[in-house]
């Protein structure tokens, strides 16, 4: 057990080192967006101008974008630096990063004939598995922590109105982190099954999108189905409002985590390759 640990860890080091191109890429990205974010606050002309705009969306979009109905109204500058991490392009980087991951993970070493390499050597299925999850989740870190110190070097180097809570946006971004974990959770379970990468890029994406669109579907959401959708518990507004997350946010997030890894291990450990 000890050995195949630490062959997954080892894995999960190698895969991070190989591909670490794209991950900086995607986490400089990341940061850079929420760096400008900040940065070009003062020119769009401040709250008057944010407001402005705040105030023209439809009930739909403010619903689509997690708007809480307590802060439309009174819409600052705090809220329009947490709906930066509901940004489609923050999103964006995130959700690229884990459905390729994934799909390289298992999929494309299949495809690629890579994987009968990898385990001729000592190293059980299983622990191939967990060496790739960690190294997704490790990336979707990287990826949400840079986001949040763009910010954060934007707050400290642009006069801004009035202080910002930054302890508060690293709690968004921890829960963004975990979004992003869970949903390359679920994206590897759909790798675990397949030999094809174009199929598993398709599938994996369609994951990602309609498990989002199913959350601002009310009848859906509103349902105890809904409370499973990772996504149900990422709300950067509330977050900064409360300065807390839900238990059931925890739970869930992270049961999606442990419970989707485990489940893509045993069906790649019980599967043919051929």
């Amino acid at each position: 057990m000890r050995s195949a640990l630490l062959a997954a860890i080892e894995i999960a080091r190698a895969t991070l080192w190989r591909k670490r191109g794209s991950l900086l890429a995607l986490a400089i990205g990341a940061g850079l967006f929420h760096y400008i974010l900040v940065a070009s606050y003062p020119a769009i002309g401040g709250i008057a101008a944010v407001e402005g705009v705040v105030r023209t969306f439809p009930l739909g979009l403010r619903r689509l974008l997690k708007i809480a109905p307590s802060l439309q109204a009174g819409f600052g500058l705090l809220n329009y630096l947490a709906l930066g991490f509901f940004h489609p392009v923050f999103l964006g980087f995130g959700s690229a990063f884990v459905v390729g991951r994934a799909t390289d993970a298992l999929a494309g070493e299949i495809e690629r004939g890579s994987i009968y390499l990898l385990l001729s050597r000592p190293v059980p299925r299983w622990a191939l598995v967990l060496g790739k999850a960690l190294e997704l989740m490790l990336g979707a870190g990287l990826i949400a922590l840079l986001g949040w110190l763009g910010m954060a070097l934007g707050v400290w180097t642009t006069a801004l109105p009035e202080p910002v809570p930054l302890s508060r946006y690293l709690l968004i971004a921890l829960v963004a982190w975990l979004l992003f974990a869970a949903l390359g959770a679920g994206a590897l379970v759909i790798s675990s099954w397949d030999n094809r990468t174009g199929r598993v890029v398709g599938l994996t994406s369609a994951w990602t999108l309609v498990s989002f669109l199913l959350d601002v579907i009310p009848a859906i959401a509103e349902s105890p189905l809904g409370a499973l959708n990772p996504w149900q518990h990422y709300d950067p507004q509330a977050i900064l409002a409360t300065g807390a997350v839900p238990i059931g946010a925890w739970l869930v997030l992270g049961g999606w985590i442990v419970i989707a890894t485990a489940l893509a291990a045993l069906i790649f450990a019980r599967r043919d390759l051929a």
